[in-house]
Parts: structure tokens; C-alpha cells; sequence
């Protein structure tokens, strides 16, 4: 079962989704699928190849 809210807030999720994270400073890489509302994911979309920047971390839809 999905969870309840988003990876990062409180709302409803609207997908999963695969997304990479990654630190600017370091080579370390995740792969991972999240749920992600409405909101954070057209935030991802808009930030295209150069990440989103969260809590230290920079997301970016899909593993590629």
C-alpha cells in the first residue's frame, strides 16, 4: 500500500516516481522511487538535469 503523503510534505501523493539524489560536493548517488505530490513534482520538472536542491540533497527525475 502507497504511502498516505508526499516524500516531503503532508499531501496526497500524486505518483511514484524515479529520482536520483545526489550531494553537489560529493559523487555519491541514489536511486530511488518516491511518492510525490502535485507540488514536488512539477519542482523537479521545472529543475531539469540540474536537480532540485532539498534538506542538502539535489533530485532529479529518473535514474539517467
Amino acid at each position: 500500500m502507497p504511502l498516505e503523503r508526499c516524500q516531503f510534505c503532508t499531501a496526497r501523493p500524486r505518483e511514484e516516481t524515479a529520482v536520483l539524489r545526489w550531494r553537489a560536493d560529493s559523487d555519491e548517488r541514489e536511486r530511488l522511487t518516491l511518492w510525490l505530490c502535485t507540488r514536488h513534482l512539477e519542482r523537479m520538472q521545472r529543475s531539469g538535469t540540474r536537480g532540485w536542491a532539498h534538506q542538502g540533497w539535489l533530485h532529479k527525475i529518473g535514474w539517467w
